[in-house]
C-alpha cells in the first residue's frame, strides 16, 4: 500500500497531466477521430467497429484512472494535514 506521500505525489502528478492543455488536446483529438470513425464504419465490419469502441472505452478508462489518482492524491493531502493538526494539538495540550 503507498504512503500518503506516495499518493500525494501521483495525485500531484495526475493532475499536472489532466490539467495540460497538449495532454486535453491530444486526449479530445483522439477521442473525436475514433468516434467519427465509428461513426462512418460500415455496419457490416463488426470487427472493425468493435476495435474503435474497445479503444474508446479504455480512452475513458484513462481519463478514468489518472482522475482517481488524483482524488486518492487529494484525499492523502487532506489525511495528512488533519494527522498534522491533530499532533500539533496534543503537543500544545502536553504544555498546558
Amino acid at each position: 500500500m503507498a504512503t500518503l506521500e506516495e499518493q500525494i505525489y501521483s495525485g500531484n502528478r495526475a493532475k499536472e497531466c489532466l490539467e495540460n492543455e497538449a495532454f486535453h488536446w491530444a486526449f479530445e483529438g483522439i477521442k473525436q477521430e475514433l468516434t467519427e470513425a465509428w461513426q462512418t464504419s460500415p455496419a457490416r465490419d463488426v470487427e472493425g467497429r468493435e476495435k474503435i469502441f474497445l479503444t474508446l472505452k479504455l480512452l475513458d478508462r484513462l481519463k478514468a484512472a489518472l482522475t482517481t489518482s488524483l482524488e486518492s492524491g487529494q484525499l492523502a493531502e487532506a489525511n495528512r494535514i488533519y494527522q498534522q493538526t491533530l499532533m500539533e494539538r496534543a503537543k500544545e495540550s502536553l504544555r498546558l
